[in-house]
């Protein structure tokens, strides 16, 4: 009777799940308790496309077919795939970004949708000019998530005018519209304003924009600007009013010079004229006296 307990035991008891498949180089082993949810529910990777892809960037996605009894659908990793943004796939590929900052950077997009090209291309400006694009990244996330990122928004006409006025290089450019953009209209005017007296009197007016950055970030007055340096916007100006109002003098003289000469050139006429009145003045005398003179 105790043998036959036993064999009926054994029995009634469920065959153990099937060994897991050999995983790939690196890959790591799924845990029981993960193995025992996907078993049971192998529709959770469906659900739950972060799970999917991470699975699948870690090779654990090769063995599901083990774990479930089943095949995974085929058309489960190009749905999962598709689900990540284009945008964000290259730029993450692009910097060699993980996977799992890929997977939190396109969740944050996804409720960005009014910013997001220009939140791309901040993105991508950024991250060209880090040292460890991976770590910038993740800063620029937080500031998404705390709603402090400003992405790249349409040149102000006031920065235009300021670039093309000074020839600002494009660092200078983009620095300038990542802090002016925080403030409101009428501060910012402020600020132009102020800006503007210091680029007007430097000849390296892209160096004082990087030199004012801090002031200008935290808020705090520029201070006084120095005298014109040579070469300066407002230098040249100077010279080239000096240089007009040079011209206008010589002008000036060449104008009193020729009224001059014409008064002359009237005297001589008026010369001309009274010479020739006396020698009329004088031939008639002349032919009276000879006239006299036969009587």
């Amino acid at each position: 009777e105790g043998t036959g307990g036993q064999e009926t035991a054994a029995a009634d008891t469920p065959p153990p799940p099937p060994p897991l498949p050999s995983m790939p180089a690196g890959a790591s082993a799924a845990s029981p308790a993960l193995q025992a949810l996907l078993a049971t529910n192998p529709g959770l990777l469906l659900s739950n496309p972060l799970l999917a892809v991470q699975m699948l960037n870690s090779g654990l996605l090769n063995g599901l077919s083990g774990l479930t009894g089943a095949a995974v659908p085929k058309a489960a990793v190009p749905e999962l795939e598709a689900r990540i943004d284009p945008d964000v796939q290259e730029l993450c590929e692009h910097f060699n970004i993980e996977d799992r900052h890929l997977q939190r950077l396109n969740e944050i997009m996804k409720n960005r949708k009014d910013t997001f090209e220009g939140d791309m291309l901040k993105l991508w400006e950024k991250l060209e000019d880090a040292r460890e694009p991976a770590g910038l990244l993740v800063v620029k996330m937080r500031e998404m998530e705390e709603g402090t990122f400003i992405g790249k928004t349409k040149i102000d006409p006031q920065l235009a005018e300021m670039v093309k006025k000074y020839n600002l290089d494009s660092t200078a450019e983009l620095r300038l519209s990542d802090i002016l953009a925080r403030f409101d209209p009428q501060k910012k005017s402020e600020r132009y304003e102020e800006l503007n007296k210091h680029l007007e009197v430097s000849n390296r007016p892209s160096a004082m924009v990087m030199m004012l950055l801090r002031k200008l970030s935290e808020n705090q007055p520029l201070g006084r600007p120095g005298p014109p340096a040579p070469g300066s916007y407002l230098d040249r100006k100077q010279r080239e009013q000096k240089e007009a109002a040079e011209k206008n003098k010589d002008r000036d003289r060449e104008r009193r010079g020729g009224g001059d000469r014409d008064k002359d050139r009237d005297k001589e006429k008026d010369k001309d004229r009274d010479r020739d009145r006396d020698r009329k003045d004088r031939d008639r005398d002349r032919r009276s006296r000879s006239r006299s003179r036969r009587k």
